[in-house]
């Protein structure tokens, strides 16, 4: 039976196994410990991003996790299971919330207000085109869905190059190991 190294967290306490490089509980950076033969090190790490409202994505090895943030549990996925990666964007539909509501009651109400309601639903239309909503969807052993919510940005911002940047990276390592990869539900990423 193979020997389990623990070590704590520095920042909640919580033992973890050691070569995971972050908390399972907290997300914490984990210390360095020697490791048994054939475990996982933090040199084998390729991918350690930081992405929109706390979430962090990691690959270590044979190992993909993601932590949605605050006290959330992280995600784990074994690479070896993994059939299928897709990174799916789309509009901030959600904004679109205002311009409905403005309209709804735009015919309801005196021609002073109609002109706000105007101006607000022009805001809902401008909010939902300046940014994205990214979901990493990945299909593994099984044909088991997991969607990871890797959060919205404003488009042509330094965090959405950030999070492009690791998923062409991301796609480059599941690629190389004979995953298919697909960006937007079909072309492949550039």
């Amino acid at each position: 039976m193979p020997t389990e190294v623990l070590v704590m967290c520095k920042q909640c306490g919580r033992p973890q196994r050691a070569g995971a490089g972050r908390c399972a509980a907290c997300g914490g950076e984990l210390p360095e410990a020697p490791l048994p033969s054939g475990r996982v090190s933090s040199s084998d790490r390729f991918l350690s991003a930081e992405l929109p409202g706390g979430r962090v994505l990691v690959g270590e090895g044979n190992r993909l996790s993601f932590h949605p943030g605050g006290s959330a549990t992280p995600f784990l996925l074994e690479l070896p299971s993994l059939r299928r990666l897709s990174l799916v964007h789309r509009l901030r539909y959600e904004a679109l919330a205002l311009t409905v509501g403005a309209l709804v009651v735009l015919p309801f109400v005196p021609q002073v207000v109609r002109v706000l309601l105007g101006l607000l639903a022009l805001v809902g239309v401008a909010l939902a085109l300046s940014g994205r909503r990214y979901t990493l969807v990945l299909e593994s052993t099984g044909e088991v869905e997991t969607r990871w919510d890797l959060g919205t940005v404003r488009r042509g911002s330094s965090v959405e190059q950030r999070l492009r940047s690791a998923w062409l990276t991301l796609a480059d390592v599941v690629r190389s190991r004979g995953v298919e990869v697909r960006e937007d539900g079909g072309s492949p990423p550039a």
